[in-house]
């Protein structure tokens, strides 16, 4: 084969390339898999530790967060890269958590240096 063949063997088959015909399907797919639960209301003694808690966080603290996630409460566990107490949220890793839809918060204790 010569070098011309090759080359026009390359454009052919990326025409074959793989696309995303249905983009987003999967996703949707996903959320539909997703078990829904109710919205549970901290007692005064939760409230209370869990706003303890918040006071003692810091950028940099590795924490296990349960928060309620559009439909349902998920878990996640990272380093606390940002908190904004003006607009009640922080941020583990690249996640978004809004004060009003954490649960538990569990410091894990290690501190990481940015």
């Amino acid at each position: 084969m010569d070098k011309m063949n090759i080359q026009r063997h390359a454009d052919r088959a990326v025409q074959f390339a793989p696309f995303a015909a249905l983009k987003g399907y999967y996703e949707c797919v996903k959320l539909q898999e997703r078990i829904t639960e109710p919205r549970k209301e901290l007692s005064e003694d939760e409230a209370e530790e869990l706003s303890n808690t918040l006071n003692k966080l810091r950028a940099g603290i590795i924490v296990k967060i349960r928060y309620y996630d559009i439909d349902a409460y998920t878990n996640i566990e990272g380093v606390v890269t940002e908190i904004n107490l003006p607009y009640r949220r922080l941020k583990v890793i690249k996640t978004t958590i809004p004060f009003d839809d954490i649960y538990t918060i569990e410091m894990l204790g290690k501190d990481v240096c940015f």
